[in-house]
């Protein structure tokens, strides 16, 4: 097939990314269970960022390495400026990463569509320096909404009919503001938007999880009695909310999730955390991060990469 200079350059940057992508994400199939199981060591918060980033990693570091590296370096080398044949399989490969690439686009703006803002009455309560937007739908009673503007709405309900005690409330809203200071609606977002196509990700549901026990943990803070508190606000919402669909990006107490008795032996449980022991598996999680990065990096830098592309160009 023939192609014009700039279709060449667009053909090649999507190859390649097609190309480290499908690499990397194969890699880390087969090193995230052990990643994670690691990972769980640290604090919940920790966790839940591996259990974000690992998905994430194969997508941004293939645009990186393709932009940064793998372009420019053709762009440096190419002399023919003009019309030139591409292999159909470099262009049948850009087509299927476009592809892939165009349905996150439209699962995103399905998922924005698909959850609208409840209609807001009010901000009738402040807590943390933070205003609690009050609303009169009858559920949720409580949750994080909006992607770069998070903010927390609660259901005129919970508070009319006092469900729970005013320290329990607090906790629940401790809860919810460490969703919203941490974005993990935003997080969500972007993790159901690159989910892989035609079925529910089992990396979504994973990450869901991880963030659910972090904002537990965040809102107990080590507390005994705010664990016993927070188990008991998700035991009353649970009764109290019928079973439904949760929205695709919007984060609460998800009483009826699959998860609910796991959390709340976990809250009955838990134990404060051992802050030395994590600074050390952080610490060695990163040099860990950093040696990969580079024994990735070098061999390219040693590579002609004008010569990989024309290659690649040509298949």
């Amino acid at each position: 097939m023939i192609l014009s200079y700039w279709l060449r350059l667009v053909c090649l940057l999507l190859f390649s990314v097609g190309l480290v992508q499908t690499a990397l994400a194969l890699l880390l199939r087969l090193l995230t269970p052990a990643l994670l199981r690691a990972s769980a060591r640290l604090s919940p918060r920790w966790h839940e960022r591996a259990c974000f980033a690992l998905p994430m990693a194969p997508h941004l570091a293939a645009f990186t390495l393709a932009a940064v590296a793998i372009v420019p370096q053709y762009i440096r080398g190419e002399t023919n400026l003009f019309n030139e044949r591409v292999g159909i399989v470099c262009v049948a490969g850009a087509l299927l990463v476009a592809a892939r690439y165009a349905y996150a686009l439209l699962r995103a703006l399905r998922l924005m569509r698909g959850s609208p803002a409840p209609r807001e009455a009010a901000v009738g309560v402040w807590a943390a320096d933070m205003p609690i937007r009050i609303v009169n739908n009858a559920y949720p009673i409580l949750m994080v909404t909006g992607l770069f503007a998070p903010k927390i709405v609660v259901s005129r309900r919970l508070l009319d009919h006092a469900l729970v005690s005013p320290e329990a409330l607090e906790v629940a809203f401790a809860h919810e503001f460490a969703h919203l200071r941490h974005f993990d609606n935003l997080k969500l977002f972007m993790l159901s938007s690159l989910a892989p196509p035609l079925r529910d990700s089992a990396v979504v549901r994973s990450w869901r999880r991880a963030a659910e026990i972090a904002a537990d943990s965040d809102a107990v803070a080590g507390s005994r009695a705010r664990a016993i508190l927070l188990a008991e606000t998700l035991l009353v919402t649970a009764r109290a909310v019928p079973p439904q669909a949760h929205a695709p990006i919007k984060l609460g107490l998800l009483p009826h999730e699959e998860e609910l008795e796991n959390r709340i032996h976990r809250l009955l449980g838990q134990e404060p955390e051992g802050a030395e022991r994590v600074g050390r598996l952080n610490l060695a999680a990163a040099s860990a991060f950093i040696l990969f990065v580079a024994n990735l990096l070098v061999p390219l830098a040693l590579v002609p990469i004008h010569s990989i592309t024309e290659y690649l160009l040509h298949l």
